[in-house]
């Protein structure tokens, strides 16, 4: 089967390792059955984005699979990844960019982390086979086991390796009696007043409309380059980051509501796909303007009409995310 390859590499990879115990696992109704933004707040009000893997777990679990994260910091707690390998299976690690050869976008330049996929060891020639199903570097080869500990262990930049057990017997589209319509209401709160302690889409969205300025100044003041990593980067960085990683999240919940959609069983129409579509796409348009507008003069007329569009952008957003938690809940009424 051939790989699945997205923009998002944490996709991705957990796809793959979805697919490495359960080959007819559909990625999308495992990894698009959330739109939590993954985000709280700080002391001072202000949106911090949890670790990806967190929000993965809770999805996965809802599948019938658990998601294992382990923290990896030192070289013997890579052997451990090193070891679950040697024994046959397939692991994400979610590596230092900086130290990763292959990763030419971040080699040498960021220490943002990549998620990618090993599996097979080769005790002899030290290798392993690497899946990068990321869209930014798709590779599919072996690679030296040194060159992948280097972006492991040569710093502490929070990476971690990740395994997927099967332990339910759902099988791929079929709902247990009242779990579509649950999962339905849980979602519409997702987009808009949030659950389970996380910030609602809605309610990121107009938080980042109350206080615009302020979020303008502190992606201005980010670190570049190689300053830091994502244990020390801050709000600003943070910022973009999470937004790149919230759009991700609306965007396979768009395909997810898409799949419901083409259900003629089911009680979910077209419009909600759609709304979530639109609201991922703003999303992404928001961050992008965020950081452009970060590196020009604020007093300017064109700095003026950029500030102006990532307003209509959220404007946008928050109506769409609303509309489409609106449609769900209208939703939740006819589902079994």
């Amino acid at each position: 089967m051939s790989p699945l390859v997205d923009s998002s590499c944490y996709h991705a990879a957990v796809a793959a390792l979805l697919r490495s115990v359960n080959p007819q696992a559909d990625p999308v109704r495992v990894l698009g059955n959330s739109a939590s933004t993954g985000a709280v707040r700080d002391a001072e009000g202000r949106p911090v984005f949890g670790e990806p893997f967190v929000q993965f777990s809770a999805m996965a679990e809802r599948r019938g699979h658990r998601l294992l994260d382990h923290r990896v910091r030192d070289t013997t707690e890579w052997r451990a990844a090193l070891d679950a390998v040697a024994e046959g299976r397939t692991v994400a690690i979610a590596a230092d960019a900086y130290h990763l050869k292959h990763f030419w976008p971040g080699y040498g330049r960021s220490h943002a982390l990549h998620a990618i996929v090993i599996s097979e060891l080769d005790p002899v020639d030290g290798t392993v086979h690497v899946l990068d199903p990321g869209q930014a570097v798709y590779l599919d080869d072996r690679l030296p086991v040194a060159d992948l500990e280097a972006a492991m262990c040569r710093e502490d930049a929070g990476q971690s390796w990740m395994e997927v057990r099967r332990e339910g017997p759902e099988q791929p589209g079929t709902w247990a009696p009242g779990q579509l319509a649950q999962e339905l209401a849980v979602a519409a709160q997702e987009l808009t007043r949030g659950r389970d302690g996380y910030l609602g889409g809605a309610e990121l969205v107009d938080g980042l409309r109350s206080r615009l300025d302020d979020y303008v100044e502190l992606v201005a003041e980010r670190p570049r380059g190689a300053e830091g990593n994502e244990l020390s980067w801050g709000i600003g960085q943070g910022l973009v980051l999470g937004l790149w990683w919230y759009h991700h999240v609306l965007r396979w919940f768009s395909r997810y509501l898409g799949l419901l959609a083409d259900d003629a069983a089911l009680p979910v129409g077209p419009e909600p796909a759609a709304g979530a579509d639109r609201a991922c796409r703003d999303i992404l348009v928001v961050r992008n303007l965020l950081m452009r507008l970060g590196v020009m003069p604020r007093t300017t007329a064109r700095a003026r009409e950029f500030r102006r569009q990532i307003g209509v952008r959220l404007d946008s957003a928050y109506d769409d995310l609303h509309a489409v938690a609106a449609q769900l809940t209208s939703a939740v009424g006819v589902a079994v």
